[in-house]
């Protein structure tokens, strides 16, 4: 539907001009002063219109609300442009305004680590900041914390995920992870760095069966997502999706099964 530009459905105005041929006066030209003089123009363009008297002055005024119509659609792609330039302009301001924070947070946390290196004299403490695998680390604090994210990522621990899939059976249970697929992509479709998401990677996951139609699925905790698993008969799977990123529980379901469809949320 066209943009409202002059607020006339808003305000329901009633249009009931009488047609009367009286005005013997030529049409003027049409000259548009600024913005907020075109409801004055496109009022007096209709009365024109209603009440010229001779052909030649109805044609002009004819002519005048086709350009009249012409600026207005004009007025209107401008403002959107302006508007979305406007709004581009903000988003890299942001967007740069992000990058100059996060870098003075990492200097921040840079010098902080710093301090505490240097203030370390404990040998031992000393040692085993080190790792034969993945190096040197400015504090034992940054190496604990690598190796809990590597087990939060890697470890079917942390993170429960209970399906009542309704198959009868205690099926096989293989599990996915991605992000950015379309139509979930963060700020909009196009605005992911790979288009239609990126590959899916296989998680490690431990099944246990409380009946033959209910299942827990325990997850590494650095995939917790949040929301419930929804069933998608397209490819016969469920899903989790939290924003841009994808959970896909795949239980073998085939094309004779009649699996629970229901929201997860509810059972």
């Amino acid at each position: 539907m066209a943009e409202d530009l002059l607020g006339w459905l808003n305000d329901k105005k009633t249009f009931a001009a009488k047609v009367e041929y009286r005005d013997a006066t030529p049409t003027p030209d049409l000259t548009i002063q600024s913005s907020d003089d075109l409801v004055n123009k496109v009022q007096a363009n209709a009365d024109q219109l209603s009440n010229k008297m001779y052909g030649k002055d109805v044609r002009k005024s004819l002519a005048q609300w086709i350009l009249l119509g012409g600026y207005i659609y004009n007025q209107g792609i401008i403002t959107l442009e302006q508007f979305q330039a406007a709004l581009n302009s903000f988003e890299d301001v942001m967007d740069d305004r992000q990058v100059k924070v996060e870098k003075r947070q990492t200097t921040v946390e840079d010098k902080f680590k710093n301090v505490i290196a240097n203030a370390t004299v404990d040998s031992e403490l000393i040692d085993a900041r080190n790792s034969t695998i993945y190096g040197k680390f400015p504090t034992l604090d940054g190496r604990l914390e690598n190796i809990e994210q590597m087990l939060a990522m890697t470890i079917p621990s942390g993170y429960l995920v209970t399906i009542n899939h309704g198959l009868g059976r205690n099926p096989d249970v293989t599990v996915s992870y991605y992000e950015d697929a379309i139509g979930t992509e963060v700020g909009g479709l196009g605005k992911a760095a790979i288009f239609g998401g990126t590959n899916a990677k296989f998680l490690e996951s431990t099944a246990s069966y409380v009946d033959a139609n209910t299942v827990k699925i325990e997850l590494p905790a650095g995939f917790a997502l949040v929301g419930y698993p929804v069933y998608q008969p397209a490819d016969r799977c469920w899903y989790i999706i939290d924003g841009n990123r994808i959970l896909k529980f795949d239980m073998g379901v085939k094309a004779g099964d009649h699996p629970n469809a229901g929201d997860q949320s509810e059972l």
